[in-house]
């Protein structure tokens, strides 16, 4: 929707979290009226805020809304609603200029490639800004860059209205099937980052995705004929380019999102080598396999943002499993641990803690498979975490992946990675 045509309509906001914030921002700076609909403790006197219980009636008073992306379009509230519902994702591509955005998903992988791809077009002295999940909203940013590189959630996705130059999904999984009432409207919300891009790039390797997407993608990565992982290193058309030793990121799920991130660097026409270099001073992010060192008498790696059953798989193949206590377990966003809970018994760590919300159906799921390794269920992170600190053998490592949300919990997976960092510490003195 264009700015001009929300001039003459009763516009409001709602969700007030950072893209809320973002948005009132926004449309304050073009001279647009607008009500937020928020909770008595987001409330601002900066602008008009309806702070009374959200109801049909309530956004049926207005002609245009524009949601904020936690807010799920499937829910009652929204299918019922007769206001035009709009997201903020598409108030920005409809008004701003965006002939170079790069936008990334993927179930996981996003965060780190889309980090990785704004660090080496920087380091190619190219101007960048890093937009969406990870850094400002995209709605926050100005257009005077050479790239703006887009980390896109499926809650931003699914109303099909990113238009990028390049679009890249990293791979797909079943996840936040809650949000969007089922897996298939998963897929397909995700997949609608391709339905404008000039160039769509996905994982030949992932066989749900390539199913998924054979009719929309044009360039693949993980395949022979580009970027290709075999071994501990990565290949550009059969010739290694980088070893795993070579960089700071671990993980051959990292060597696979180098190759996803160089393929939008070879479509740009980057000088390859010179990206090569960029990946080799490239630091992990907090929170994502970040490696704490030894604290106390134990190895701690803090994998916070493993928010999926297959993320915490990936973050497993990085350690000794033999010396390895795993933290999982979080909010229940209904995903199937039965898979989950076979694949730790066919390559179990020495020892399983699991707490959170959805900690009794995955232990339940090991009892019935008779799972022959030792695991725990335990009330609290807090509480397993003291378990491990008490039980686990000196110099063993403690993994936190929890392979599921925080918000049983924590307001984020930064704040739960920041409690596991605190805890160890604390133990430690």
């Amino acid at each position: 929707m264009k700015l001009a045509e929300l001039k003459n309509k009763k516009t409001a906001i709602w969700g007030f979290g950072v893209e809320g914030k973002a948005t009132a921002e926004y449309l304050s700076k073009h001279n647009i009226g607008f009500t937020v609909l928020c909770n008595q403790s987001e409330a601002t006197d900066c602008y008009d805020c309806m702070t009374n219980k959200v109801t049909l009636d309530t956004i049926n008073g207005y002609d245009v809304i524009i949601k904020s992306p936690g807010i799920s379009p499937y829910s009652e509230l929204v299918q019922n609603c007769t206001a035009q519902i709009i997201s903020p994702t598409s108030l920005w591509f409809a008004n701003e200029s965006h002939s170079n955005v790069i936008a990334i998903t993927g179930t996981k992988g996003k965060s780190t490639t889309s980090s990785l791809l704004a660090h080496i077009i920087k380091h190619c002295g190219h101007t960048v800004n890093l937009v969406g999940n990870i850094g400002q909203a995209l709605i926050a940013s100005h257009t005077e860059y050479d790239y703006i590189v887009l980390e896109a959630s499926s809650f931003q996705i699914y109303d099909g209205n990113i238009k990028a130059r390049i679009a890249l999904i990293t791979n797909l999984y079943p996840e936040h099937v809650d949000w969007h009432n089922g897996e298939e409207n998963y897929f397909n919300d995700k997949l609608r980052i391709l339905d404008h891009a000039k160039t769509k790039i996905i994982n030949a390797e992932n066989k749900l995705l390539t199913c998924k997407a054979k009719d929309k993608a044009n360039l693949y990565f993980n395949d022979q004929d580009g970027f290709n992982v075999d071994g501990d290193s990565l290949f550009y058309k059969q010739k290694e380019i980088i070893k795993s030793t070579d960089i700071q990121l671990i993980g051959k799920h990292n060597l696979e999102n180098i190759g996803a991130a160089l393929t939008v660097c070879v479509c740009l026409g980057f000088d390859l080598m010179a990206c090569i270099e960029a990946i080799k001073l490239f630091s992990p992010l907090e929170h994502r396999l970040q490696n704490l060192g030894k604290i106390g008498q134990h190895y701690a790696i803090n994998d916070s943002i493993a928010t999926t059953p297959i993320a915490t798989l990936a973050a497993m193949e990085v350690v000794n499993l033999s010396e390895t206590t795993l933290l999982i377990g979080g909010y229940d966003r209904g995903n199937d641990w039965s898979d989950f809970a076979q694949a730790l018994n066919e390559n179990p760590p020495n020892s399983l803690l699991i707490s959170g919300a959805n900690g009794p159906a995955i232990y339940n799921h090991l009892r019935q498979i008779n799972a022959t390794f030792q695991f725990k269920l335990f009330k609290s992170l807090a509480d397993a975490l003291n378990d491990a600190q008490l039980n686990t053998p000196k110099n063993h490592t403690l993994l936190l992946s929890p392979g599921a949300p925080s918000f049983d919990q924590f307001d984020s997976y930064i704040k739960r990675g920041e409690f596991f960092y605190k805890e160890l510490k604390k133990h430690a003195a």
